[in-house]
């Protein structure tokens, strides 16, 4: 059952029973008011007739054996048919077509008969209600002398069917009442819960894959600001979505370059140890060959490391740092490269103003540091100077090589991305060095800043975001 339905239902029935009662309450005040009227009027009238017909028979005694047939003849004389005349508990004279038992009579209650006005008290026990077959009667009674009793009966079936001709009326048009607010509850109902049905729409549309979809939230009640917060978890999603979906294709991609990278040494490897295991070389190839397998297990032993190590990093959120300062760094740092510098007769200049520290790992900052440093000799010519330059704000490592062309510069942090494949695979590289550094940049709260011209050389290293 929809919510409209339920609240509309719920509704139209608190009306019909709280109609049905205030009805059956206010026939009831009715039914009593008209009861205590009709009562004090037939017991006023009883009175009245009681003390002129006990006036009448003042010149008779009880005891005289006249005394009943003299009372009926006057009785019948001077009383209307509404009137009924009893002696030592039989009937001396009834024109009515009723007759009256006494001993299953039921008096009415207290709060009928109970007015303040009268002069005369009623009796409660003298008032009661009778019913044959479809008539209702009521009946009062007093007593004469103590053996003449005088009955009076009024005819009060047209109260009672008015009275429940009115409750079915009331029941009918409340009924009417409430099909009509069904009606009107269940419009104002769907047009309160148009926003709850677009939320719906839209939530289907998302979970179909669309997480453009959004709703209207035009006002500032509550169906407003549910619809605001919808849009807002909406937009959530979508961007949730979206970096999960770039950060699939990226992984796509990394594992895509991966297998290229490895297809290549791994053939070479595997073509130079079948060669070697099925013909017969001289001693100066066979040691060829395996320099080369040599050298490229050693690549791709480096290629794994330098993986691990960049999918490591973009899985972490929070290192642990500490001060870390930068002469022992570029220190350490150039000890590592050494062996490359003295292979290419290049020289490598520190010029570090002051003494700056900066806070973070110092493995990978001597990580990045190295790598920014071997890129600039790989790119450089023989003999040529590379230059660390250090301060407060970050290190740069500058180089007078091939340089970057403008349209390449954005490309290459991407993993395996080179801008010279031939020669980069030839000096032993991967495409992952400048990738790792922009990695350890961001864990480091900075960035990889990169300042090329082509055939002039390149500027490369890490600056601090605080230091703009």
């Amino acid at each position: 059952m929809k919510l409209r339905t339920k609240i509309t239902a719920a509704a139209v029935s608190l009306l019909l029973f709280f109609s049905a009662a205030f009805s059956l309450w206010n026939l009831s005040l009715m039914q009593t008011s008209i009861l205590r009227v009709l009562i004090k009027s037939e017991w006023q009238q009883l009175n009245t007739d009681a003390k002129n017909f006990s006036a009448r028979l003042s010149a008779l005694q009880p005891s005289d054996s006249w005394y009943f047939p003299a009372a009926r003849c006057i009785f019948q004389k001077s009383f209307s048919e509404n009137a009924v005349l009893y002696g030592s508990g039989e009937e001396l004279y009834n024109s009515s077509p009723y007759t009256f038992d006494f001993s299953h009579a039921r008096p009415l209650p207290e709060r009928l008969t109970r007015d303040p006005s009268m002069l005369t008290r009623i009796e409660s026990s003298h008032v009661f209600l009778a019913r044959n077959s479809d008539t209702w009667l009521l009946i009062v009674y007093t007593d004469i002398h103590a053996k003449l009793r005088l009955l009076h009966y009024r005819d009060i079936t047209d109260t009672y069917t008015g009275l429940r001709t009115s409750f079915l009326q009331g029941l009918f048009l409340s009924l009417l009442f409430s099909v009509l607010l069904s009606l009107l509850l269940s419009f104002l109902i769907r047009r309160i819960l148009v926003s709850f049905y677009q939320l719906r729409d839209a939530a289907n549309v998302i979970a179909s894959g669309n997480y453009c979809a959004r709703v209207s939230c035009k006002g500032s009640d509550e169906t407003a600001e549910v619809a605001r917060s919808f849009n807002h978890m909406a937009e959530c999603v979508e961007q949730h979505a979206n970096s999960l979906a770039a950060a699939n294709e990226k992984q796509r991609l990394l594992l895509a370059a991966l297998s290229h990278e490895l297809k290549t040494p791994l053939t070479g490897i595997q073509g130079y140890a079948e060669l070697l295991q099925r013909v017969s070389l001289s001693g100066a190839r066979q040691i060829r060959a395996l320099q080369y397998i040599e050298s490229e297990a050693i690549r791709l032993s480096r290629l794994s490391a330098k993986m691990l190590q960049l999918v490591g990093l973009s899985q972490e959120t929070s290192i642990e740092k500490k001060e870390v300062f930068l002469i022992p760094l570029a220190g350490h740092a150039r000890a590592l490269t050494a062996a490359r510098f003295k292979q290419k007769k290049q020289i490598l200049s520190i010029q570090i103003s002051g003494n700056p520290a900066f806070i973070g790992d110092e493995d990978l900052l001597l990580s990045m540091l190295t790598n920014l440093i071997d890129n600039a000799s790989k790119a450089s010519p023989d003999e040529s100077e590379i230059t660390l330059i250090g301060n407060e704000y970050g290190f740069w490592v500058e180089d007078h090589g091939c340089g970057i062309a403008p349209e390449e510069i954005a490309k290459v942090t991407e993993p395996f991305y080179m801008v010279d494949k031939s020669r980069s695979r030839a000096a032993g590289g991967a495409g992952l060095g400048l990738a790792l550094c922009a990695q350890i940049a961001r864990l480091h709260d900075g960035e990889l800043e990169i300042e090329s011209t082509p055939g002039v050389g390149s500027r490369i290293g890490y600056s601090l975001l605080t230091s703009r």
